[in-house]
């Protein structure tokens, strides 16, 4: 499992890169390098008000989330609204590499992109669990946790944070929900076959040596849980 060759993403204004992973343990290791923000920022709000998904759905789930959907698509819309040139703000932040992230990961991987977190599970300020899901070529789901800094590469606290959620079981208290979003991946989580995402912002020169550190941490995590599979991906703003 390799993170393919670098491209450009010229829709979401992104250019997507490997970088060095540990294949025994089935890490891989990306990076998102953000080039045009006003260009991401329209993209993103484009995906959260778009509700194709919940036509695979039957009539009674979709009536379940239209509201939330509905009402949470329109305050993340409100955080998109950046003015170019100015300091990314934390929500943004956030969002941009949770959202960035998954999006690397299909464009390297072929991952498949599940519905914001945000969008079906309410946690506005309340860390109900992971932010963002994938589904992979092996049919895993993956639990992605983002962390941002403005002045930082926060991938300890994106590691940890992960950490905590699988001893809470928090990937299992997602699976009401993933059951009607993608059910077969989660008849895998079931049997404790899934994946998980340590996404965090990238600041400084040496981008090379911070994913190295991300790494150093993941072959700890893999180890103390015996995960199947982890993605590392940092996302660096260089507008």
């Amino acid at each position: 499992m390799s993170a393919g060759t670098s491209c450009t993403d010229v829709d979401w204004g992104c250019e997507h890169s490997p970088m060095a992973g540990d294949a025994a343990l089935s890490i891989v290791s990306c990076r998102v390098s953000v080039k045009d923000i006003s260009k991401l920022s329209a993209r993103l709000a484009e995906t959260v008000v778009d509700t194709s998904w919940m036509a695979a759905l039957d009539k009674g789930t979709q009536r379940a989330y239209r509201k939330t959907v509905e009402e949470t698509s329109a305050i993340l819309c409100e955080i998109f609204k950046v003015v170019p040139g100015s300091p990314v703000a934390e929500e943004f932040g956030e969002l941009m590499v949770s959202m960035g992230s998954a999006r690397a990961l299909k464009s390297l991987l072929g991952h498949t992109e599940v519905p914001l977190a945000e969008l079906w599970k309410p946690q506005r300020k309340q860390n109900e669990g992971f932010d963002f899901h994938t589904i992979c070529g092996n049919g895993r789901l993956n639990f992605g946790e983002a962390k941002y800094s403005g002045n930082g590469s926060p991938h300890g606290l994106a590691i940890s944070q992960v950490s905590d959620f699988i001893e809470a079981e928090k990937h299992h208290r997602d699976y009401v929900h993933l059951s009607s979003i993608c059910p077969e991946p989660a008849e895998l989580l079931a049997n404790d076959e899934f994946g998980v995402v340590a996404a965090f912002s990238i600041n400084g020169k040496n981008h090379v040596t911070i994913m190295n550190n991300a790494l150093a941490s993941a072959i700890e995590l893999s180890k103390k849980f015996g995960l199947k599979q982890i993605f590392l991906v940092g996302v660096s703003n260089d507008a």
